[in-house]
This record gives structure tokens, C-alpha cells and sequence, in this order.
């Protein structure tokens, strides 16, 4: 394993091993992106989608309440968004159902339907009620 991949948090591991696999990681590469290029754009993408997370009032609360780190949450929360905004809420959900947390589900739920609606709508993924 790449020494650079081992220094990553749990989360960011998962988030990149999953894209090794992932369209998204296939079309960067056809871009003509080498490999740790588009790792690189990847893992940017998910530390500014993790630092977005962090600054919540509502996700540090959580952590608090837990006793858990707070770059803990955010990174399992922003793997989450992340896959809700690329395969779908439902898999998103099953992600975050993984971790036999009620308060992290909850959390992800405030997420997508509050911080993030816009965001998953401008993705295709829920449509606008007006």
C-alpha cells in the first residue's frame, strides 16, 4: 500500500479505495489524468467537502455530545455526501448504515436536507418542489 494512502483518516481511505473502482475515477484517467493526479483532485475535493462539514454548528454539537473526534464525523459524513451526490441518496444512506450509528444517520439526514439540498438538487438528484 502506497505510504501516502496510509497517512490518509480511515474515512479519506475508504473514500479513495472506493473511487479506484469508481466511474468518476475511470473518466479523470481518460481525461488523461495519470493516477495520483486524479487521487489527488479526489481527495481535495472530499478535504474541502470534510472542512465544509466541520465548520457546522449542528456537527460539532454532535461531536460533542458523542465524545467522538470531530474529523472523524466529518469524514464518514462527507464520504456519504459525496456518494448520495454521485450514486444516489439510497446509497448514501446504506453507507452511513454501515456504522450502526443512529446519531451519524441523523446527522446525514440534517446534511442532505438542509446544507445540502440545493446542492443534490443542481446534481440531478431530488427534483424541486415548488
Amino acid at each position: 500500500m502506497d505510504k501516502k494512502f496510509q497517512e490518509l483518516k480511515k474515512g479519506e481511505q475508504e473514500f479513495l479505495k472506493h473511487f479506484e473502482e469508481h466511474p468518476h475515477f475511470e473518466t479523470l484517467r481518460k481525461e488523461g489524468k495519470p493516477g495520483e493526479e486524479a487521487k489527488k483532485e479526489i481527495s481535495d475535493f472530499f478535504k474541502k467537502l470534510t472542512e465544509e462539514i466541520e465548520k457546522l454548528p449542528e456537527i460539532k454539537k454532535e461531536a460533542e455530545i458523542h465524545h467522538e473526534s470531530l474529523e472523524n464525523i466529518s469524514s464518514k459524513l462527507a464520504h456519504a455526501v459525496h456518494i448520495a451526490l454521485e450514486e444516489g441518496i439510497l446509497e448514501g444512506i446504506a453507507f452511513i448504515k454501515k456504522f450502526k450509528s443512529p446519531y451519524l444517520l441523523d446527522a446525514f439526514h440534517d446534511l442532505l436536507a438542509g446544507h445540502f439540498y440545493n446542492l443534490l438538487i443542481k446534481f440531478g438528484k431530488l427534483k424541486e418542489i415548488k
